[in-house]
């Protein structure tokens, strides 16, 4: 088996980016790729969580870590479809991702999604998003993936039964930081993407989780019939 479908997620923070890909990435044959997972703590801690740079990545960290991965992958032959959460992030990022795979995945198709929902859904989720220090045993004591809450105390995780906090990201000046950047860079990605001749499919985000893989699902097995 080889890389087949490289799916990059994108959407401002909160947007459920990371659900999508956690759902996504549960299908036979599917892996999920974080950037962070792949970068050396200690260049992690480095980075930093502050509003002036919150957890920006050198361009040299993220092509290290991007092709470590990648030829990891391509030499288990285990994976036909990458999600790549959060990432690219920058118009550089979208060049450096398509020149990597043109190497280590020839002939991958490529399936950028970007997720949006209203602003108030938007606030919403991530003012009511936790995270479990316990279950993500994160370098730089700072988890991103979104817990489950359990069913008999919204409090504690339904998985490992310990207290969940509020994601160090989604505090009011690292989220606006956050929002500001994405707005920013966006412009840039789909721009990049579009002049290698790759459209970037805009969907809603805010249905129901079920409902969005299966819609994100269908558009990915369309595009990918048509290459």
């Amino acid at each position: 088996m080889s890389l087949a479908v490289a799916i990059p997620l994108l959407g401002p923070p909160a947007v459920g980016k990371s659900t999508l890909a956690i759902r996504l990435g549960a299908a036979d044959g599917c892996a999920v790729f974080r950037l962070r997972a792949h970068v050396p703590p200690a260049r992690l801690t480095a980075t930093g969580s502050s509003a002036a740079s919150p957890g920006w990545m050198d361009d040299v960290t993220v092509q290290a870590a991007l092709d470590g991965y990648l030829d990891q992958t391509a030499r288990a032959g285990a994976v036909r479809c990458v999600v790549f959460d959060n990432f690219p992030g920058t118009s550089a990022q979208v060049r450096l991702l398509l020149a990597r795979l043109a190497v280590h995945a020839i002939g991958c198709v490529v399936v950028p999604i970007e997720l949006s929902v209203d602003p108030v859904t938007l606030l919403r989720r991530a003012v009511q998003r936790r995270v479990c220090h316990r279950c993500e045993r994160d370098p730089a004591h700072d988890p991103r993936l979104p817990a489950q809450p359990s069913p008999q105390n919204p409090q504690r995780c339904a998985q490992c039964g310990g207290v969940l906090h509020p994601r160090r990201g989604d505090a009011p000046s690292l989220r606006a930081a956050r929002l500001r950047r994405y707005r920013r860079e966006a412009v840039g990605v789909r721009d990049a993407f579009g002049a290698a001749g790759v459209e970037v499919i805009r969907c809603d985000g805010s249905a129901d989780i079920a409902e969005t893989v299966a819609g994100v699902s269908e558009l990915v097995a369309t595009r990918s019939a048509r290459r």
